[in-house]
């Protein structure tokens, strides 16, 4: 009886201890079950004011930890707005049950405006 009882006692500890620590240490807010967040990213000139007039996004997903792919740079968001003077970044992250997890980067700036006639040249790793 004490032995299973010693058991029990060390299998919740366990338990506790690795439900305790998914959350510890990480470059955002993480959730054990959901995650859904924006944060703030990098900022341009420091200019407080800055408007923008065109947004692109970039994204890229991991599976389990264990597969990952695509391409969340800021580099690519730009390329995707078409944007040429980036005024500020922002991520966005979901994640459910720690199996699935989406992490998109927003870049906020101005570019040149198109004509009626004209369309953005797709990103090198565009994913379609």
């Amino acid at each position: 009886m004490k032995k299973s009882l010693k058991l029990a006692v060390l299998s919740a500890c366990a338990v506790l201890g690795a439900l305790s620590a998914t959350s510890c240490a990480t470059p955002f807010p993480l959730g054990c079950l959901y995650t859904d967040v924006v944060l703030p990213g990098t900022v341009g000139d420091g200019n407080l004011s800055q408007s923008y007039n065109r947004r692109g996004s970039s994204s890229c997903y991991s599976i389990l930890g264990w597969v990952a792919g695509g391409d969340a740079s800021i580099n690519e968001a730009a390329v995707n707005g078409g944007i040429d003077k980036i005024a500020w970044t922002n991520t966005h992250v979901t994640n459910y049950f720690g199996i699935y997890g989406i992490y998109k980067t927003e870049v906020f700036g101005t570019g040149k405006s198109l004509g009626p006639d004209q369309t953005l040249a797709p990103a090198k790793n565009a994913q379609k």
